[in-house]
């Protein structure tokens, strides 16, 4: 996941369960309720395709040890070997499922190369680092230092246009960070006619581990804007002791300052891995994704082997399920997603230019960036915005996938947290196009409270993932609870949305001579049956398939509905019930006329 970003199709409606009893005097079509939100015996486990801790941690295991065999060469950067490499071990996976085609989808990569990134004063060089899209200067360029106004904190953040009233033109300016995103800040400096931009870092809190000389590494300032001033950053000691200069020099006298941001633009190539099951419905297509990359500081096994290793666990529990997914399920391995979701962003903007119809047909994506943080939380992306304000449009749809996820905890009495819905992640390009999307997140860069070591252990104070985009981001630092408790929650997700009702063929026209059809061998439930995956047939055949799943107990038998945060806004449909009495009328009123259909037998 990078630690900054820049920042249709309605969902289509679920396909509703249905069972034809269809006879002289009664012929209709009963709707049992959608799978996705289906009620379940009490006592019966919401499906998870089988998926475990375990399925992942095996892949996981071996995409570690390839990221850690090119330690030298950039761990599993976009444009690394050990990204190539990684990537073929996913194919082979995939192609040995023999239930998916698997492809390569080449994109262009524009990228920086980095040298010098300084700001020298009185002699002295104050080292700096580089915004990962920002401008840089052709040489070195020398002018008086100058700084924002102040706010009523003191801080000088620029924020607002009119912070660089007082600041003139040509200046080299230093910006503190926080509040507003860099991008904002570079922005109005630069309409303030800035020769060049210096954000320092701010005071950072304990749980962090930073220290004042410490740089801002990895980040970016938004998209390329070749308008904008050429801009870096500094360590926060070397913030304020220039600003300090600059504040006690006299009007007439300014400090000035020669920066040096060396930077050369360039256009690489990389690519996606794309997956698409070989049996479903084309025309509805669930994407569920995960980014391969990582970033050249370290293996990168949480972020994000972890969601790519749960994609390729997840491949081999379709293929092996013994009742194939109704739904077209496509599996997404992004590439460049550190540098600013590039893969994903190239894949979907394709579509949207040569292939609208493909498009069209995805009703959902799901989201896994980092599953096995070592200080986790389980946290699902808060769609209805119950706790978080999303900072971008949420798509109709997405709330009905997050109500999958917490649904499903929910029955299993596992505790669960919102995470902000910020589009900082692979799903950014699919909402911004108007498809639902929903995912969970073990945590990364935020501090884990009190309530919520109560909630999932760990450590208050400190990060969820105190090793992220370091090189101590190993398998040692996975935490296996955390995977044990999302693999399954993915597997039942795909199950939740792919394995969907099929509507039946209509009934055939009764003879005058009616051939005599098997009587039922059981008496219609009270309670909804497992969803058919076929197109019913005049002969019933048994067929074994997935465990029934449940996304939705009725709300007073729900196992979580004690908990602090349920987020569940379904209750069970009385469907199911109403179906099946309905349906117990048609078969009475069938065998009277001795035209009877069997139910199929799951």
């Amino acid at each position: 996941m990078p630690r900054n970003t820049p920042h249709s199709p309605p969902v289509r409606a679920r396909r509703l369960s249905a069972v034809v009893a269809t006879t002289a005097l009664v012929g209709g079509t009963l709707m049992l309720a959608p799978a996705a939100t289906a009620a379940v015996a009490p006592g019966e486990a919401p499906n998870d395709l089988g998926l475990t801790g375990a399925d992942v941690m095996s892949h996981l295991t071996e995409i570690s040890e390839i990221s850690e065999s090119f330690a030298g060469q950039g761990y599993r950067a976009w444009n690394a070997p050990g990204y190539e490499a990684a990537a073929e071990y996913a194919e082979e996976v995939l192609e040995a499922t023999g239930a998916f085609t698997v492809t390569r989808d080449e994109f262009d990569v524009p990228y920086s190369e980095f040298g010098e990134a300084s700001l020298t004063v009185a002699g002295t060089t104050y080292e700096g680092s580089h915004f990962d899209t920002s401008e840089g200067l052709d040489d070195e360029y020398t002018a008086a230092l100058a700084l924002p106004a102040a706010g009523a904190d003191g801080l000088r953040l620029g924020c607002e246009p009119t912070d660089f009233a007082a600041v003139p033109a040509g200046a080299i300016v230093l910006v503190q960070r926080g509040v507003c995103t860099f991008e904002a800040k570079i922005d109005n400096a630069t309409a303030a006619g800035a020769g060049a931009v210096f954000v320092y870092n701010n005071a950072r809190p304990a749980g962090e581990g930073t220290t004042p000389q410490d740089q801002l590494t990895n980040v970016s300032s938004g998209p390329r804007n070749t308008e904008d001033s050429p801009a870096a950053t500094l360590p926060q000691a070397s913030g304020e002791t220039l600003a300090a200069l600059i504040t006690a020099a006299p009007a007439d006298s300014p400090v000035e300052g020669t920066a040096v941001i060396e930077k050369e633009f360039l256009v690489g190539k990389t690519f996606n891995i794309i997956a698409d099951t070989k049996v479903g419905d084309p025309d509805d297509t669930i994407v569920i994704g995960a980014h391969l990359d990582g970033v050249s500081e370290g293996p990168g096994v949480n972020d994000n082997a972890s969601g790519s290793a749960a994609i390729l666990a997840l491949a081999e529990k379709i293929a092996a399920s013994e009742v194939p997914n109704d739904k077209r399920i496509r599996l997404a391995l992004w590439g460049a997603e550190e540098i600013g979701l590039l893969g994903s962003w190239a894949y979907v903007d394709q579509l949207v230019a040569e292939d609208p119809a493909e498009l069209a047909r995805i009703s959902a994506y799901l989201n896994y960036d980092m599953i096995g943080s070592e200080n986790f939380t389980v946290g699902v992306y808060d769609a209805d915005q119950s706790t978080f304000e999303a900072p971008v449009a949420i798509p109709d749809g997405s709330v009905e996938l997050e109500s999958i996820y917490t649904d499903y905890f929910d029955a299993i009495d596992q505790p669960w947290i919102d995470t902000e819905y910020s589009g900082r992640s692979d799903y950014q390009a699919f909402i911004e196009n108007g498809i639902p999307a929903g995912g969970l997140f073990s945590g990364a860069d935020d501090i884990k409270t009190e309530e919520q070591v109560q909630l999932f252990g760990g450590t208050a104070g400190v990060f969820m993932d105190r090793n992220y985009h370091t090189v101590n981001d190993t398998l040692a630092n996975v935490n296996r609870d955390s995977v044990d408790i999302f693999a399954p929650a993915i597997g039942h997700a795909a199950y939740a949305l792919a394995w969907d009702a099929v509507e039946p063929t209509p009934t055939p026209t009764p003879t005058a001579e009616p051939t005599p059809t098997p009587t039922p061998t059981a008496e219609p439930t009270a309670t909804a049956e497992p969803t058919p995956t076929a197109e019913p047939t005049a002969t019933a055949v048994p067929t074994a398939g997935p465990s029934p799943t449940a996304t939705a107990l009725p709300g007073a038998q729900r196992p979580g509905g004690g908990l602090a945060k349920t987020g569940s806004e379904l209750d069970g449909s009385p469907l199911p019930l109403i179906g099946a009495g309905m349906l117990a009328f048609g078969l009475i009123v069938a065998a009277g006329t001795a035209i009877v259909r069997r139910r199929a037998q799951q």
